[in-house]
């Protein structure tokens, strides 16, 4: 008889605990299993068994239930708590419904009767360890059901601070740790390091963050001298050199990396009395970092994109903006309008960024206009109208072969298209205009109205406000008109707030008339 997995990690013979105050019990029980193959330590009472089981962990304990000092049924309650590996069998030559019932309820899995047959013994053995194995295969499914569920919500992130907290919260509660911290290079390359996220078992905080605070870069070096993740036990964790006490009974710890490069070093820590942490749940750990560190690589590497895809935008929207002096920053004033409309009507900070990325690009069809022919002070020919409304089709021309511009299309595409079908270029009405080209349509006519053009000077806004809200219902989509206007409302009043309050700084205060200034009544 072996068992596959122990604490330690090692293959080794089912070891047997039996407690009983008769010797001729013991010898009959440590003679026979021990013909089984089983490893049989025989105690004659509780208090010693209890030493043995502090000792070294017992996979079965036989527990006589009359015995002197403490009972067989407190004992089981012991077992059953500190040392659930264990499987509790009772024993007794005083059987009945109540005493059976008792070490049920603490916890035995079955109740023998003496006097016993042996084979009888080890076939109730046998079925427990059976049960166990089957109740650790039901645990190791779960971890890899929790370990498959957390690493796609890993991968699916693309926020590394998320992946931060959800990695550290993950291995608190999969590791059942009492601390666990997350610290990444403070700078790309960095030997520096800064702490990403830490997590704290609520019951047993104290110990943790003491933990903490005694981590320096020292110590954090030294426990992940090596590239694969590993525990450490007794002297290794006395020999790290942390002034903290109480020292952690296990620690486990691994780098992060993605492409030979460190991108963070986690350290979980468990204290007494949880046990320390096994081979398995190492392995199980390893794996879920090792995803946790492709994931906060692609989370840079998204950000690093993210950079990219702003900065082709603004440049896009410079390269237009520099060909006409009448439409200089107004693809960025269009952007500051939209996304106040975006965040007025309560979307997505993703959705606010994507119609504020495609009010930068939604004049990026006029690259293919002559400027010169539209900029005059005399009204548009019908073919010159015509060339300045296919902005919007030259617009959708320019971004299709870029793919991570695709979602900006919609606003650059549509958002001259009314609200009552008679827009350009496809004429769609109402809700049928994405909801992107409605907010652009309304920013970008008040800055088209309040700016200066050729053929005309900017009109106050008071005046472009009371055109928009007139044309709510035609040419606007009425709710965001309302959104409009309730948000620059309060934008101007709260402009109007900081003027007052600069002027206030700025302006010198009134001063009392002194014996020496004019209005005194001071007499020489």
């Amino acid at each position: 008889m072996v068992r596959d997995e122990v604490p330690s990690g090692e293959i080794r013979p089912v070891r047997v605990l039996v407690v009983d105050d008769e010797s001729t019990i013991r010898d009959v029980l440590v003679d026979f299993l021990g013909m089984e193959g089983y490893d049989v330590l025989a105690v004659p009472t509780a208090e010693k068994a209890l030493i043995a089981l502090n000792e070294r962990p017992f996979d079965v304990a036989l527990i006589d239930l009359q015995m002197p000092g403490m009972n067989g049924i407190e004992l089981m309650e012991q077992v059953c708590r500190n040392h659930p590996w264990a499987l509790p069998l009772m024993m007794t030559g005083y059987g009945t419904v109540e005493t059976a019932i008792a070490a049920m309820k603490v916890g035995a899995y079955d109740y023998l009767l003496k006097p016993f047959k042996v084979d009888d013994v080890i076939r109730v053995i046998e079925r427990g360890l059976e049960k166990k194995r089957l109740e650790r295969e039901n645990v190791r499914l779960k971890e890899l059901v929790d370990l498959y569920d957390v690493t796609e919500q890993l991968g699916k992130s693309l926020a590394e601070a998320h992946v931060h907290d959800l990695l550290v919260e993950t291995i608190g509660v999969q590791a059942e740790a009492d601390v666990v911290g997350l610290w990444r290079p403070n700078a790309p390359g960095s030997e520096l390091l800064e702490e990403g996220a830490r997590w704290l078992d609520a019951s047993n905080s104290a110990p943790g963050l003491a933990f903490l605070a005694g981590l320096t870069p020292e110590v954090i070096t030294g426990l992940c001298s090596t590239t694969s993740a590993r525990v450490l036990h007794g002297d290794a964790i006395a020999g790290l050199g942390l002034s903290t006490r109480p020292l952690p009974r296990s620690i486990f710890c691994a780098p992060l990396c993605a492409n030979d490069q460190l991108l963070g070093i986690l350290i979980a820590a468990r204290f007494e009395p949880r046990p320390a942490f096994r081979e398995s749940k190492r392995k199980l750990l390893a794996i879920m970092v090792g995803r946790a560190a492709a994931a906060m690589d692609n989370a840079r590497l998204y950000g690093d994109l993210q950079q990219t895809f702003k900065q082709t935008i603004q440049a896009l929207a410079n390269i237009l903006e520099d060909r006409d002096p009448y439409t200089r920053g107004h693809s960025e004033r269009v952007s500051r309008y939209a996304r106040q409309i975006a965040v007025g009507l309560g979307l997505e900070p993703d959705e606010v960024e994507r119609i504020a990325d495609s009010a930068l690009m939604h004049d990026i069809g006029k690259l293919g206009i002559r400027f010169e022919e539209l900029n005059k002070a005399d009204p548009l020919t019908e073919s010159e109208y015509e060339m300045f409304k296919s902005h919007t089709t030259r617009g959708k021309w320019i971004l299709q072969p870029i793919r991570f511009l695709h979602p900006l299309i919609p606003g650059v595409y549509h958002h001259h298209e009314r609200w009552d079908g008679r827009g350009y270029p496809v004429g769609l009405s109402g809700e049928e205009i994405p909801l992107m080209a409605r907010i652009l349509a309304v920013a970008d006519t008040y800055d088209a109205m309040t700016s200066h053009r050729a053929y005309r000077r900017a009109l106050p806004h008071e005046v472009a406000m009371q055109e928009i809200e007139s044309c709510s219902g035609s040419q606007f989509d009425p709710a965001i008109v309302e959104v409009f206007v309730r948000e620059m409302s309060r934008h101007r009043r709260d402009q109007s707030s900081k003027a007052e309050r600069w002027r206030a700084l700025l302006d010198p205060a009134d001063e009392e008339p002194g014996p020496d200034k004019p209005g005194s009544s001071a007499t020489g």
